[in-house]
């Protein structure tokens, strides 16, 4: 980045793009397969079986959520502070970062809540926002590239 270019590296593009599609299609397909032909209890699909394929999503899925923290970190002093200080794509800006630290304690509560009846809404919490971050993010990019 450059001046006052705040356009990811190649290198950033191919591993932001790579690490939160993963998160984020991971995320989907394990809502579709926890969900799918629910007959039995509750959360359990395949006529009241957990499939095997849900401990291997999740794994995949704390995977990517750990490497969108890093690239998140990576992003701050980067192309976040520089954006601020040139006051582009404020308000944007301010969604996704409030709606990816929503996801990251909703996923901490996810992994560490004891109470059924707390982890049920946290779930629901999070799968909604999940599946709207990637309009945020369209909505962030677009508005970002409007303002140059």
């Amino acid at each position: 980045m450059r001046g006052k270019d705040v356009r990811f590296s190649q290198w950033l593009n191919v591993w932001f793009y790579g690490v939160f599609s993963v998160l984020f299609f991971s995320g989907v397909i394990w809502l579709v397969v926890h969900n799918a032909g629910t007959v039995g209890t509750e959360g359990e699909g395949f006529d009241g079986q957990v499939s095997p394929l849900e401990p291997w999503l999740l794994k995949i899925h704390g995977a990517a959520a750990m490497g969108s923290l890093v690239i998140l970190g990576v992003l701050i002093p980067s192309h976040m502070q520089r954006a601020w200080q040139l006051k582009r794509n404020h308000f944007p800006t301010v969604a996704i970062v409030g709606l990816c630290l929503l996801m990251a304690i909703s996923g901490y509560g996810l992994y560490y809540c004891g109470s059924d009846a707390w982890r049920a809404w946290i779930s629901g919490f999070h799968s909604v926002a999940g599946c709207a971050l990637p309009l945020v993010l369209v909505w962030h990019i677009f508005s970002g590239r409007k303002r140059k």
